[in-house]
């Protein structure tokens, strides 16, 4: 049972150490048993999608997510089909649960296939649209990790947040600013901050959120367009100005230049 009007988007993100996602829509197939060498995240966006593993069916419908472990032999049939696929490596997922106070996750991180949590779902939605948009690194790894550590902590019951000390970590929030204000046209990776503090970057973007209000990567935005301000104020072109403070073309400097100040460059530029 094959519908070959199939529209398939595959893509991978080499900041987030390969990973690869899928958006697949109008796909009615049957596929044979397999496993995958990642464990996959899956939300449905329309019709069905069934998985046979653990000896039994697992039917999925609209806003589900459908969970399969790597490694874990299943059979699947998708029925006039769309769902958005993350597949995270066993290694990545594993240091996430360690963020997260826990051993590694081994094995077998998905308890449940099939799970209906709204919650989760649209953070992973959020997530994977993310993930498809030409933004910063450090957005993307700071969603991704959240959104995982949700999704760790929302399976299971041992997985706990850890309590932020924000005064003892005022140091590092400072130095991470800093770094930032100092290299705000950089393409800055949450790699890179988590070396200069060493926090785990769960942790990291905990006490950061909590002591400045903002994830690190909308502080880098807001640093640069508090210096597009200057440049624009000062004659700068708005291309100009997009190269100088870190964005990736005219229109990314605008769509954020309003979403803060409340006005687009050019009407700032006029005022």
């Amino acid at each position: 049972m094959t519908n070959h009007k199939w529209n398939l988007k595959f893509w991978r993100l080499p900041q987030l150490d390969n990973l690869e996602l899928l958006h697949a829509s109008g796909l009615t197939h049957e596929y044979p048993a397999h496993i995958h060498e990642a464990h996959s995240i899956g939300i449905i966006l329309h019709g069905t999608e069934t998985a046979f593993c653990r000896g039994t069916s697992h039917k999925g419908h609209l806003g589900n997510l459908v969970l399969i472990n790597a490694e874990e032999v299943h059979s699947s049939l998708s029925t006039n089909s769309e769902y958005r696929l993350i597949k995270v490596r066993p290694a990545m997922l594993d240091r996430i649960a360690r963020d997260l106070g826990s051993p590694a996750c081994g094995r077998e991180p998905f308890p449940n296939v099939v799970v209906k949590d709204p919650l989760v779902s649209r953070a992973v939605l959020r997530l994977h649209l993310k993930l498809e948009q030409n933004i910063s690194a450090l957005e993307h790894e700071s969603d991704f990790v959240s959104t995982i550590s949700l999704l760790l902590t929302r399976q299971h019951s041992s997985y706990r947040a850890p309590q932020t000390k924000a005064k003892r970590e005022e140091g590092y929030v400072k130095l991470v600013r800093d770094y930032l204000k100092s290299n705000y046209a950089e393409n800055v990776s949450l790699s890179q901050l988590t070396s200069l503090t060493n926090l785990s970057p769960y942790y990291l973007l905990r006490v950061f959120h909590s002591s400045t209000g903002f994830p690190p990567h909308e502080y880098q935005t807001q640093v640069r367009i508090a210096q597009a301000r200057k440049l624009i104020r000062s004659g700068a072109s708005l291309s100009e100005t997009a190269l100088e403070t870190g964005f990736f073309d005219q229109s990314h400097l605008s769509r954020n230049f309003k979403r803060i100040v409340g006005v687009t460059p050019r009407q700032y530029f006029h005022s």
